[in-house]
């Protein structure tokens, strides 16, 4: 009998082929292409296989896309059926499929591939009585414009049975089934995840409804019994319930938003945890259905299996609802009695935010919690080694919008404290430890009070004590101002530590061995006013001593009025704004007074800036001088060379030029060894500096060797023009005839000798300046720097800067 019926198959292969194909083409309005379609016995024995390879099914939109695609279809019929003319299709198997479901912006769908039944047409012969249905490696893509909604489920095997009687089909479907994107409204949920299906659907093609009988979801330990109907005939209707038996909070989180779900799908839970939801209402473009959700959990233990620390003893009601599932402004999230314990120390809290679009919000917490026990069971980045505790008793109620303005903000009622005790950390990839962190922060509505928060960072220590005004509205949304008035104390501030814990500068991690580019920059947001007592500052080469004074910041400039301060050997005070506006030309205007500075620890802290001519190996003295400048600077706080000028009126006391070669080279015109160990009393003069030139007009310097004038300048790019008046002690020592007018007799029966050192401070000249006499040039140069002086008036602008960014109404917001 087999060989027979194979034989017949064979034989009558290409006839059962186009009468199949004959009697679908009845019923279908869009295109199908098959790459090879085929006949077999042995496929499902013993009943008759069509099958086909490569399937390409046209949808019904006036585009040419594809409905499904599929490497194997094939239909199973009873073979003497099939042999009177008769297409029962008893089974369907369908393999490596892809299948597009869209409903366009007008409500049109794609997939009204049938034609529609008439009295007149010829009926066809096909006839569907499905037993079993094979879906391997499948996938399902649902794109509704009119709801913005996109679905997308695949399955690696499903099978399913239909029976039908009058239009109504009974479906037993059994299998797995991974919900890959399930995007509503711009919003993912439960993505990503693979369920178990064990379900019973009932399908009236009449009355255009499916009901779900009572069916299993299973998702990875928990089990959720789901039931309801879904209509759409006259319109979109749903009624779904879903409750959960045996779930777990893992599993619970996992079908939030994947935005609230992502950081916290780890965390695991043992214990009574219990879950219900409903939705139902109409689904159109103008409405959506509602959803109410309960959920809990009672005498729970939630723990993350990677770390150490767990909540113990944990109770929590819980709901959602929303009369509107699309419209977040309509939903309300509360958690009440929420009870536990985190490493044995008990908390408590609340939560209800009415509003999710605008939130409305009320919370509180009470408790005292283990900081380290915190950081383990929720770890934050770059933060290590946490112990101490904090205790909390703090509360905010009302709609968070109100915070956006500053009339509106105080209507946000936050209140409570908290205490730090001793708390330690390691932060930042250097792992720099903060220590002995101690103090309570107080909320005050939209604010915060600092009372004594004191603590160790690295090797700096502080002490604060002052408000934080508008720190909520900081801290919740972007681009907000925040006021910080505030006193600080310190015994030790090490710059250099706390910029590389801001910056990175000394690591080369990311930059491969160079430091990392210093970008400054002052907040528009920032407003300070802030008063400093330190006793010791270092940053570079640079240590301060008793520093006191204050600094403003507003609109993005910075103001120091009074900042006094003992370094390199003396005592130092100035006033200065900082503009940066211009974050590519950041403006700098400075007043200072320094009073026994000494010379050398001068040029050993700026370390010689950048040249070689004159060191701090050659200088010593003691300064007293007032300084008003000007300048601008790139973001990396580089000077534009050509914005500085300054003013500088400088008296030396004591002071020492020891082994200044140029000086040494003047032994061969004075025939004075004394020359490489120069010292001379006190020395004074009004030095310029613009346009990348430092102008020095005629000083005497008298010193133990001889007294000689001295005037000049001195080029950014080193090029060096001095002219020196000295007295001539020894003409056998010179060419007088080469000297010529370089010599002159001052009517008092001494000789003066003029000399000049130009070129560039790598290559310069020692000669007789045979000019000076009768160009009068150190004349001419205290002229020309008296007019620059009369031009440069910085004190104006230093005024006009800090009435910008007076105290008056400082935090007024």
């Amino acid at each position: 009998m087999v060989v027979a019926l194979s034989l017949s198959v064979f034989l009558f292969k290409d006839k059962i082929i186009n009468q199949f194909i004959r009697e679908a083409n009845k019923q279908l309005n869009t295109p199908i292409n098959v790459k090879e379609i085929d006949v077999s016995v042995f496929q499902h024995f013993p009943h008759l296989s069509i099958v086909m390879q490569d399937v390409y099914v046209e949808d019904s939109h006036l585009a040419t896309y594809p409905l499904l695609t599929a490497r194997l279809v094939s239909f199973q019929m009873n073979i003497f059926e099939v042999w009177n003319g008769e297409y029962n299709v008893k089974g369907l198997r369908i393999e490596d499929s892809e299948t597009s479901l869209k409903i366009n912006d007008d409500g049109k769908s794609n997939y009204i591939i049938l034609k529609k039944s008439t009295g007149s047409a010829t009926p066809s012969s096909i006839s569907f009585e499905l037993n079993k249905v094979s879906l391997k490696n499948t996938r399902v893509l649902y794109l509704d414009m009119t709801l913005n909604q996109q679905l997308i489920f695949s399955s690696d095997n499903l099978t399913a049975s239909i029976s039908s009687a009058n239009d109504v089909y009974d479906i037993d479907a059994r299998g797995q089934l991974n919900t890959d994107t399930l995007s509503i409204h711009g919003k993912l949920y439960s993505s990503g995840k693979s369920f178990d299906i064990d379900s019973e659907l009932t399908y009236d093609d009449i009355r255009k409804s499916v009901t779900i009988k009572p069916s299993s979801l299973k998702l990875r330990r928990s089990d959720f019994a789901i039931s309801g109907t879904y209509n759409w005939k006259e319109r979109n209707e749903i009624d779904l319930t879903a409750e959960g038996k045996d779930t777990d909070i893992q599993t619970i989180l996992s079908l939030l938003p994947e935005s609230a779900s992502r950081q916290v799908e780890k965390y695991q839970s043992k214990g009574k945890v219990y879950f219900s939801g409903e939705i139902k209402g109409e689904i159109s473009k103008t409405k959506s259905p509602s959803v109410s959700i309960d959920f809990g959990f009672s005498d729970a233990t939630i723990f993350h299996p990677d770390y150490k620390s767990k909540i113990t003893g944990a109770n929590l009601t819980g709901s959602f609802a929303s009369s509107n599932v699309s419209d977040p402004a309509k939903a309300t999230l509360v958690l009440k009695n929420v009870k536990a314990s985190l490493n044995g120390e008990p908390f408590q809290a609340e939560l209800v935010i009415s509003n999710l679009e605008h939130p409305d919000v009320i919370c509180s917490f009470k408790g005292k919690v283990d900081a380290g026990a915190l950081a383990e069971f929720f770890p934050l980045q770059n933060v290590t080694n946490v112990s101490g505790t904090l205790v909390a008793d703090v509360s905010l109620m009302g709609k968070i919008e109100l915070l956006k303005n500053r009339t509106t903000a105080q209507r946000v009622n936050t209140r409570g404290t908290i205490d730090m005790h001793t708390i330690n950390l390691m932060y930042g990839k250097r792992n720099i430890p903060l220590r002995n962190l101690s103090g309570s922060l107080q909320f005050s509505n939209n604010d915060l009070a600092l009372s004594n928060v004191a603590g160790i960072l690295g090797k700096s220590d502080f002490v604060l004590n002052g408000f934080f005004k508008n720190v909520i509205t900081y801290l919740l949304f972007e681009d907000q101002p925040v006021g910080i008035e505030t006193d600080l104390k310190s015994n030790v501030i090490d710059l250099n530590e706390l910029m590389d814990l801001g910056y990175g500068a000394s690591t080369s991690e990311a930059t491969g061995g160079a430091s990392a580019a210093y970008k400054f920059n002052i907040s528009k947001n920032v407003y300070l006013n802030f008063n400093c007592d330190v006793k010791s500052l270092y940053y570079k080469r640079f240590h301060g001593r008793e520093i006191k004074g204050d600094l403003l910041v507003k609109n993005k400039v910075a103001v120091s009025r009074n900042l006094a301060l003992k370094t390199m050997g003396g005592n130092l005070s100035l006033s200065g704004i900082v503009d940066a506006n211009n974050n590519k030309a950041i403006d700098v205007v400075c007043t200072s007074k320094l009073h026994g500075i000494h010379l050398d620890s001068v040029f050993y802290v700026f370390q010689n800036f950048d040249q070689d001519f004159i060191k701090d190996t050659h200088l010593k003295g003691q300064v007293t001088a007032d300084v008003n400048l000007e300048l601008a600077l790139n973001q990396s706080l580089k000077l534009y060379p050509e914005t500085l000028t300054a003013d500088i009126g400088a008296v030396i006391k004591n002071g020492e030029l020891n082994n200044f070669e140029p000086l040494k080279k003047l032994n061969k015109y004075l025939d004075d060894e004394g020359l490489s160990r120069l010292r001379f009393s006190d020395l004074q003069n009004d030095i310029h500096i613009e346009n990348k030139t430092v102008y020095i007009p005629q000083m005497e310097v008298r010193s133990n060797v001889t007294g000689i004038k001295i005037s000049g300048t001195h080029t950014f790019d080193q090029r060096i023009d001095y002219r020196l008046i000295t007295p001539l002690q020894n003409r056998k020592v010179l060419n007088v005839s080469e000297a010529g007018n370089a010599i002159e007799a001052d009517g008092s029966g001494q000789t003066k000798l003029f000399l000049k050192i130009v070129g560039t401070t790598d290559d310069y000249r020692i000669a007789y300046d045979t000019e000076a006499v009768k160009k009068k040039i150190a004349t001419d140069l205290k002229r020309e720097v008296r007019e620059l002086k009369d031009a440069f008036k910085n004190k104006g602008a230093q005024q006009k800067k800090e009435q910008e960014v007076a105290e008056d109404e400082y935090f007024d917001w």
